[in-house]
């Protein structure tokens, strides 16, 4: 394997840089508070650099690119989804997530609802963000083994094994200080890695913008390339589920304030709205360089970073690293907080000390990476993944929408409980049936969960009225 010493050694150097930062962000003291949320003092500025680093990860830039090797500008459609979703979020939900003060979307849903609709919210939650977080671990693989000349499996131990060294030395506060670092660097790589690309495929940028609409065919520049459900299926998955995403929720909860949590969603959809498209162009110019076939058995953006020469080439692949390990961190301390507050002092030990709870944390987040090294070991398509795991979380988008716009009198307890379901179960049957009429399983679902809301809370009433608490997060002002 004729792979460049340089950028490999360039690559581990920042491998190691990763780990030292989220070292640094540890306090001598820390609390399960500060572990968790970071203490609730994210600034406008920190709770971007977390939500763009989260949002622009492997699936966005290992994920697009691809797609856009093998599919063209339709690769496009992931990030725009992202950013579409990031606008509704800021909208919608950002400024009353930070008014709840609570730490998990299963604690916003008990406050909704009941304890049942809660554990089935925290059920749906964990399977959902286990598959996303495979992408990170399947990502980090696919970019250490071919370049290490290592087993998958080893290469996907060793992406694991730093997530874990992250998020269980420092929690959110080591995600924030890497992930404002991985922005940086993954921002400059990808404008940097176009350029670049441009001017290899066609010996100068201009050409190669040229040789992008020349060469390839006219389908690589149609979002027609698959069909129109399927592809509205794949926004409205992406798009919507953002109110329940494990990066965006568990940053509203820790910003400082409702501004800071505004400003810091709506900015990251601005962002991800052109970064998205610098991503699918370079895997069309890899498509263009590379042709049919990629070299050492890398996805298309990797391998056309290594096109360049050794230096450049290894900062490059730094880029791609950043992707991976700002995103699946997140996940994972969404994930722990789940297992702490949903479970853990919800139902096994109430009483818990500090002391106590932040030593569940850390242990948790260490068994969780391994779960998801030990499944994500057979798994491979990162896209596919990720649109599963968005889809998975519809019917509590649908039941927060519902409770907040439409009002809680038309959504009781049991309405939400089986509506979840009943959304659930038509996911997991739309799949097995192979999608029919090329409609996305996310649409069905959908439409499910909230006529199955509806008509059981028309003969289900509700059990108990939001409290004045609850009303004032919702609907601030109105005298309540």
């Amino acid at each position: 394997m004729n792979i460049h010493i340089i950028p490999l050694l360039i690559l581990i150097a920042y491998m190691i840089l990763t780990v030292v930062i989220a070292t640094f962000a540890l306090r001598r003291t820390m609390s399960s508070e500060h572990y968790l949320v970071a203490g609730r003092t994210l600034s406008t500025g920190v709770v971007l650099g977390i939500l763009t680093g989260s949002y622009l990860g492997g699936g966005s830039v290992i994920g697009v690119t691809q797609r856009s090797y093998n599919e063209g500008i339709v690769g496009w459609i992931y990030t725009l989804s992202l950013s579409l979703g990031a606008f509704i979020f800021a909208f919608v939900m950002a400024k009353r997530y930070r008014r709840f003060a609570l730490t998990t979307i299963p604690e916003v849903i008990n406050k909704l609802f009941d304890t049942k609709t809660r554990i089935m919210s925290l059920v749906l939650l964990i399977v959902a963000y286990f598959f996303i977080a495979m992408t990170g671990i399947i990502g980090g693989g696919a970019l250490l083994s071919p370049l290490l000349g290592i087993e998958k499996w080893l290469a996907d131990l060793i992406t694991v094994a730093i997530f874990i060294a992250i998020i269980a030395v420092g929690g959110l506060p080591s995600i924030a200080a890497v992930n404002i670092v991985q922005v940086v660097v993954l921002s400059f790589m990808l404008i940097f890695g176009l350029v670049y690309s441009l001017a290899l495929i066609g010996g100068s940028v201009a050409a190669g913008w040229g040789a992008l609409f020349s060469e390839l065919s006219p389908s690589y520049w149609s979002f027609t390339s698959i069909d129109p459900l399927t592809l509205s299926g794949e926004i409205i998955a992406v798009g919507v589920t953002g109110l329940v995403a494990a990066a965006t929720v568990a940053t509203m909860f820790a910003a400082k304030d409702e501004k800071a949590a505004f400003r810091g969603i709506f900015w990251t959809g601005v962002y991800l709205f052109p970064i998205g498209l610098v991503c699918a162009l370079i895997g069309m110019c890899a498509r263009i360089y590379f042709g049919d076939a990629l070299p050492y058995g890398l996805s298309a953006g990797p391998a056309m970073m290594l096109a360049f020469p050794p230096v450049l080439a290894g900062i490059a692949l730094c880029g791609f690293w950043a992707a991976i390990v700002s995103t699946t961190p997140i996940i994972l301390i969404a994930m722990t907080q789940m297992m702490t507050r949903d479970i853990y002092q919800a139902f096994i030990n109430p009483q818990a000390s500090d002391k106590e709870v932040l030593l569940y944390s850390r242990m948790a987040a260490v068994v969780l990476g391994i779960v998801v090294w030990v499944i994500g070991i057979a798994m491979h398509h990162v896209i596919e993944l990720i649109v599963i795991g968005a889809a998975l979380r519809v019917g509590l988008a649908v039941a927060l929408l519902i409770a907040v716009y439409i009002g809680a009198r038309y959504v009781s307890e049991d309405g939400a409980f089986w509506g979840l379901i009943v959304g659930l179960i038509t996911l997991i049957g739309w799949g097995v049936a192979g999608s029919p009429y090329e409609i996305h399983m996310a649409l069905p679902a959908i439409v499910t969960s909230f006529i199955s809301m509806i008509i059981i809370s028309r003969f289900r009433k509700r059990k108990r009225a939001f409290s004045l608490e609850t009303k004032e997060v919702l609907h601030p002002g109105r005298g309540y």
